[in-house]
């Protein structure tokens, strides 16, 4: 048990200190920004998710547009060849009945190929409308995922400013009351682990941890004057006695 008994001024200083000290604790937890972190982490794997889908999409579009040319180019060519076999059919030049006819069939064995192979381009273009569209939705996303993470972040600045200065201000406050008490409970109230360095006693429980005190430890805590101390058996917190 810590012998100090403390004046009333010391004891009001004593009860300061342990309210600011819990504001300072709660703005050092605040600090943190726990769920802004968590947040933006989660934003940070959801970017990275959309920039591999932009990543897929953009691919997949850019194969289809080259199927889709590859196709135009071919059905080019049958259609030069085309040209080619019906200049030579009109002609006729040495050519037998059956040679005219080998040339009709093989103009309609292309025509019929062409079929195809424009089928195959246009279905190869609209599968390549498709896939832009789904590269224009996933950079709209990645787009929109990252602007939400820089307004995270400058909220998270402007946080952390506004903390850091309230911190600064109560940890003043908190240094000038430390001076208001006795040279012998400053080590202690500087070693803040845990739980808090000092504390009251409510219903029973020590205000640093929440633990219920001993019936011994309780008995004592009653007995004491007001601005007796006593350290908490659970945490070792410095328990003020107000009244």
């Amino acid at each position: 048990m810590t012998e100090t008994t403390l004046t009333g001024e010391q004891t009001q200083a004593l009860r300061a200190w342990i309210d600011v000290s819990g504001q300072v604790r709660a703005l050092q937890h605040e600090a943190k920004q726990t769920e802004r972190l968590k947040r933006l982490r989660a934003l940070a794997q959801e970017h990275a998710q959309a920039k591999a889908a932009l990543e897929q999409h953009t691919h997949t579009h850019q194969e289809h547009a080259k199927a889709a040319r590859d196709a135009e180019d071919r059905a080019d060519d049958l259609r030069e060849r085309v040209t080619r076999t019906e200049t030579k059919l009109n002609d006729g030049t040495g050519l037998t009945s059956r040679d005219l006819l080998s040339l009709q069939d093989e103009i309609a064995g292309l025509q019929s190929t062409i079929e195809t192979v424009d089928l195959e381009e246009m279905e190869e273009l609209e599968a390549a409308d498709a896939a832009q569209a789904e590269v224009e939705a996933a950079r709209t996303k990645a787009d929109e995922i990252a602007e939400e993470g820089r307004r995270l972040q400058q909220q998270r600045g402007s946080e952390g400013e506004r903390i850091a200065q309230e911190l600064s201000a109560h940890q003043a406050e908190r240094d000038a009351l430390l001076q208001r008490l006795p040279a012998n409970l400053h080590p202690r109230l500087r070693m803040e682990g845990d739980y808090p360095a000092a504390a009251v006693v409510t219903t029973g429980a020590c205000g640093a941890c929440g633990n219920q005190l001993s019936g011994m430890s309780a008995d004592t805590y009653r007995n004491l004057e007001a601005g007796g101390l006593l350290d908490c058996d659970d945490c070792g917190a410095l328990l003020l006695k107000t009244v």
